[in-house]
């Protein structure tokens, strides 16, 4: 595996800084090329449960991850964002939806996400993203992305905390370029995805008892 954007990486951190300390850009008619906008999205089926209803609570993001800038994480504790790129949504309502998804198509649960408070829910699930995040390596082939997704799963009637657990993936970037930065995102995401559906899978039916 190579390094992500490999010798042309600083330059494309130095530009990202760039254009950040202009302020915001705004691109009318032909001033300049568009952002490139990738999604992060599930890629299995859709929800068909007759399980208890889980409302998925709008999740909290960590400071430098909102929005829908690509965030890279530097030494000394220093952040910038890719330039030219961004997610086809804020990362909140990203995440939100994957799992909305993930989970109501991987387990019997009826998983409601926005608007879902006007309908009676057995449980919340709580979401935290503390990283979502490309980390650039020192040397080719050391780049990586790195997620990282707090859960907590409350009975409603009760408010009784069934679980809480944190899920996370730091995986290589394979190849060069954004392409191969956002496939590992996705990747990532799906592994993820996977621990989580377990840890939740082996957990939603508390949600009746009681």
């Amino acid at each position: 595996m190579r390094q992500v954007f490999k010798s042309s990486a600083l330059g494309l951190l130095a530009a990202s800084f760039a254009l950040a300390s202009c302020g915001p850009i705004v691109s009318f008619g032909d001033e300049g090329p568009a952002d490139t906008i990738y999604t992060l999205r599930y890629q299995g089926g859709f929800a068909d449960g007759n399980g208890p209803v889980v409302y998925v609570d709008e999740p909290t993001v960590a400071d430098g991850l909102k929005g829908e800038a690509v965030a890279v994480a530097l030494p000394d504790n220093q952040r910038s964002t890719i330039g030219g790129v961004r997610w086809s949504a804020p990362v909140s309502d990203l995440t939100r939806d994957y799992f909305t998804r993930s989970f109501g198509s991987e387990t019997d649960a009826l998983l409601v996400g926005d608007g879902g408070l006007d309908i009676r829910a057995a449980c919340r699930l709580g979401l935290k993203v503390w990283e979502l995040e490309y980390v650039p390596g020192e040397r080719a082939g050391d780049d990586r992305v790195s997620i990282a997704i707090e859960m907590s799963l409350v009975r409603l009637k009760d408010n009784h905390l069934i679980s809480k657990a944190t899920f996370s993936q730091t995986p290589t970037v394979a190849g060069e370029g954004t392409d191969a930065v956002m496939a590992a995102f996705n990747g990532a995401m799906a592994d993820l995805s996977g621990d989580a559906v377990a840890w939740f899978g082996a957990r939603f039916s508390q949600c009746e008892a009681g």
